[in-house]
């Protein structure tokens, strides 16, 4: 229970409410954004934290505080585990990576492009008379809105 409030703990907890405090009171939706964002986070934290905890379950005959305290001793054996740990830590957190997606937008065109599309395309050929492919933007002026 001592660890838990260890100084730096206190420090992030009490940062990070007063951080999320602040954002709370000067969102402009009265905290929606706010609670989005903390959604998104959560994915990152569960990430750390299942990683964690298969480093644990995958190592459970490592003690990293006594690697901490062979690395003060001798560096090569201890530099070698630590980094076959921070490797192992990298490739599991890896495994998040692909919860970022763009929007596809080969297949999505939004409604107002459809409406400046013929600007664009006029300003384009006043401005960039041999543009290599004017095609792009004479597909989307021939679209009708939806």
């Amino acid at each position: 229970m001592k660890e838990l409030f260890r100084s730096r703990n206190l420090i992030l907890i009490g940062g990070t409410l007063l951080v999320l405090a602040f954002m709370i009171w000067s969102d402009p939706n009265g905290g929606a954004l706010t609670t989005t964002m903390a959604a998104q986070l959560a994915t990152p934290v569960v990430a750390v934290w299942f990683a964690h905890l298969a480093r644990k379950a995958l190592f459970d005959y490592i003690d990293m505080e006594t690697l901490y305290q062979e690395a003060k001793r001798t560096s090569i054996g201890a530099a070698i585990t630590f980094a076959s740990i921070c490797l192992l830590l990298f490739a599991l957190l890896g495994l998040f990576g692909n919860q970022v997606r763009a929007q596809e937008v080969s297949t999505y065109i939004p409604t107002q492009a459809i409406t400046y599309v013929p600007i664009l395309k006029a300003e384009q050929q006043a401005l960039w008379v041999d543009h290599p492919k004017p095609i792009c933007l004479q597909v989307l002026s021939n679209k009708s809105p939806v």
